[in-house]
């Protein structure tokens, strides 16, 4: 079976289209500006500009104002958002009504008792995107290439679509789909040469892997 994969922390134009030749059905744009993939509202519009379908593009924002999603919305199409702060579920039902476009929310993953939090947010987004948490540097939200411990998915029932993420990467993708079960996969740090640089042959690999290629 085939997964769909999500290539996150796209800063340029040259790894945008090596993205979508290679099959990914989203590719993410960071929007925070402690990240080491941090792209602007200028660079997200000339980037957002070259996205095309099948292409999906996902603007990723950590707790955002109403200021900066009106910014946002005024400066770039994208198809959609993906919250990766501490925004409550009703902020998620605030944002959800303010920008009308679909919604990603991420879930730190440490222990099983995390899972909970889902059931919030189900409602108003579109999908779920599970990634480990990060205990050391409340600022960096993902793209820290640290998984979470996979077995604690098991079984619990998603009753909306939802990205694996986290640590991924062509040695452990394989693996990371057989333990969780999971169709839907997120990857950064794992398809990198160095912060915000993505690399062709990895990427290639880890799509290639995900679809039951090269093995």
């Amino acid at each position: 079976m085939q997964c769909i994969v999500k290539i996150c922390g796209i800063t340029c134009e040259e790894d945008l289209k090596a993205a979508k030749e290679l099959g990914a059905s989203f590719v993410g744009f960071v929007l925070e500006e402690k990240s080491k993939r941090y792209i602007n509202l200028r660079r997200l519009k000339s980037l957002s500009m070259i996205t095309r379908e099948p292409l999906k593009s996902v603007a990723l924002l950590v707790d955002p104002s109403d200021d900066f999603l009106e910014r946002l919305l005024m400066s770039s199409k994208v198809d959609y958002i993906q919250l990766h702060g501490e925004e409550s579920p009703e902020r998620v039902e605030e944002i959800a009504k303010i920008t009308n476009v679909p919604l990603i929310k991420a879930i730190g993953v440490e222990k099983e008792s995390d899972l909970l939090s889902i059931r919030k947010y189900e409602d108003s987004v579109d999908y779920i995107l599970l990634d480990s948490k990060v205990k050391e540097d409340r600022y960096l939200k993902g793209g820290r290439g640290i998984s979470f411990n996979w077995d604690i998915i098991g079984g619990f029932n998603f009753n909306k679509p939802w990205f694996l993420a986290g640590g991924l990467n062509a040695n452990n993708v394989i693996n990371a789909i057989k333990v969780t079960g999971a169709r839907m996969l997120d990857v950064s740090t794992g398809v990198e040469t160095k912060p915000g640089k993505k690399s062709f042959d990895k990427m290639r690999t880890f799509i290639g892997r995900a679809n039951g290629e090269f093995i």
